[in-house]
């Protein structure tokens, strides 16, 4: 796995790109997260199957490719948004050896780089061609025309600021409340947060689904949960009830039934030392994988 940083007037929304060339190994499971990446394949494929699990209300989320049990053949071009479900990814069969880069946003972000709420996206994986057009079906063809990792870059450079000088919303106080409750979920009380920012509770109630895809309190919930399974696979803890405990949860039974009610499972069938996962180290300034995570290192 190899990554770079995004042109500099990308970084407030990219935290990275990050590519696989024809590598075999099978793809981590998907947890339910807040995350949002845009993958492009320029050889192979990926196919995404549900697993089960049920979403924050207890029921499976409607639309998209998380009602059946059959795989979905994703477009060699697509986005994934805020799920409330896991889900499995497998290498397309037949496809050929896979390769693809991929672009990690930051928290928030996606919402100046779409036409349509985030709130339409959720649970969902969407094409590139079906959210933005003609840009979206030339952003695969020119990325399988690119010449190696830094012609592929470029590529994804171009498109995403072509997509910011279209997209580009206002509300600045909406930025910072997604990213104040992203990066400090545990014990954060959603009426102070509206205070803080200057605005009403209700009306930040009402915006907050169409920026991130689901309303600030179930947002809150995602982040708590992916914050502390980051640290349980990243770092391997032997006891996960510290970590727990300062993520937010009251006890080791609440994590584990939230864990369950997100995932189907317990948490030592999905966080046990050796798992194969999507949360990568922090990168240093010339876009190496450094030592330790970051705020915005999920998927």
């Amino acid at each position: 796995m190899a990554f770079a940083r995004p042109a500099p007037g990308l970084t407030a929304l990219v935290e990275r790109y990050w590519w696989s060339e024809g590598g075999a190994g099978a793809l981590p499971r998907l947890l339910p997260g807040t995350g949002a990446e845009l993958w492009v394949h320029w050889s192979g494929g990926v196919d995404l199957r549900p697993v089960g699990g049920a979403s924050l209300d207890g029921s499976p989320p409607a639309g998209g490719p998380v009602d059946g049990r059959s795989p979905t053949p994703l477009p060699a071009a697509h986005l994934v948004c805020l799920r409330r479900t896991p889900w499995s990814l497998e290498h397309r069969a037949g496809a050929g050896r896979p390769g693809f880069v991929a672009v990690r946003f930051r928290a928030g972000a996606l919402r100046h780089l779409v036409p349509a709420g985030l709130d339409e996206l959720a649970d969902r994986v969407v094409g590139a061609e079906e959210l933005w057009g003609a840009p979206g079906r030339r952003l695969v063809e020119r990325v399988g025309a690119a010449r190696g990792p830094a012609e592929r870059v470029a590529v994804l450079d171009r498109f995403l600021a072509g997509l910011l000088e279209a997209h580009r919303r206002p509300e600045p106080w909406l930025d910072a409340a997604v990213g104040r409750i992203y990066r400090r979920p545990a014990g954060l009380r959603i009426d102070r947060l509206a205070e803080t920012i200057g605005v009403g509770p209700r009306h930040l109630q009402r915006m907050f689904p169409a920026a991130v895809g689901a309303g600030p309190k179930e947002f809150q919930r995602l982040a708590r949960f992916q914050r502390l399974a980051r640290l349980l696979l990243r770092e391997e803890q032997p006891h996960s009830l510290p970590a727990a405990l300062d993520a937010g949860y009251y006890d080791q039974s609440h994590f584990t039934r939230e864990f369950r009610r997100l995932t189907g499972e317990r948490p030592a069938e999905l966080l046990g030392p050796g798992r194969s996962h999507f949360y990568y180290p922090s990168l240093t300034a010339d876009g190496q994988a450094g030592l330790r995570p970051t705020q915005e290192e999920t998927r």
